[in-house]
């Protein structure tokens, strides 16, 4: 009888239990700024039940929520030794921050990544606005840009605390990850997404994208603000995003 050994994991986790067969496919989603990758599920669920999906937390949030916030690009990128450099074709879903981040974990995987898909953030090698020293004010115009958070938070002084608590140290995780983005290129085709009504992104900034890619770079825009890829209106076109990737793969192996 065949038994699969499970990973006592830390940084990654699987968004939902693993299917049978053995996957054919893995997505790793490296979720925004100040967010865990659990509300990602909501967006990812339909997929085929032979695509695996390991989600990213780090430091002071969901289940690592006791722990103190930040962390290292160096201490995101050796985290892939808790899931592996093989196994399954691997494609990356980086939302907002995590599209940063995503590039380097791509190119990390080297040629075991098939794509990356970059959501809701401009290709960057540099500081454009906001930083960790950022005052709270700022921080939290920031959040308003960006929508889609309730007040209730805001309203809580613990809960607040921790928030812009989580928020800065993402800030200074972007920062570092996007002064070393410059001249980085993956051998994988790139696919950027971007709400139209997005406040946080320059949509015309969006091709630049493909400077990161030896491959293709194709750019798509939804309706919505920088939140869009949780409307379920436009779950199916992020999901048909994907679907063209992991059908690539599909392709090579035949």
């Amino acid at each position: 009888m065949h038994v699969r050994t499970t990973v006592q994991q830390r940084w990654w986790s699987r968004l939902r239990p693993l299917g049978e067969p053995e996957p054919r496919a893995r997505l790793l989603v490296v979720p925004h700024s100040g967010g865990g990758p659990n509300r990602y599920l909501r967006l990812l669920g339909d997929l085929p039940d032979d695509v695996e999906i390991l989600g990213l937390t780090l430091p002071g949030r969901e289940r690592r929520a006791t722990e103190p916030p930040g962390a290292t690009l160096g201490e995101v990128l050796d985290s892939l030794g808790e899931i592996g450099r093989t196994g399954p074709p691997a494609l990356v879903l980086g939302h907002s921050l995590g599209a940063t981040l995503g590039l380097h974990i791509a190119h990390a995987l080297g040629e075991h990544c098939v794509g990356l898909i970059a959501s809701g953030q401009e290709p960057r090698d540099a500081v454009t606005w906001l930083s960790e020293h950022s005052g709270d004010e700022d921080l939290l115009q920031l959040l308003e840009l960006g929508g889609d958070m309730p007040s209730v938070i805001l309203d809580v002084p613990e809960w607040r605390t921790s928030l812009l608590g989580n928020l800065r140290a993402d800030l200074r995780l972007g920062r570092e990850s996007a002064e070393r983005s410059r001249g980085i290129r993956i051998d994988a085709p790139i696919t950027a997404l971007c709400g139209r009504e997005d406040r946080l992104v320059d949509e015309d900034a969006l091709p630049g994208w493909g400077a990161h890619s030896a491959a293709e770079c194709e750019v798509r825009v939804f309706p919505g603000g920088h939140f869009a890829l949780f409307d379920p209106v436009n779950q199916r076109q992020y999901i048909e995003a994907i679907e063209r990737r992991f059908a690539a793969i599909a392709e090579i192996a035949g």
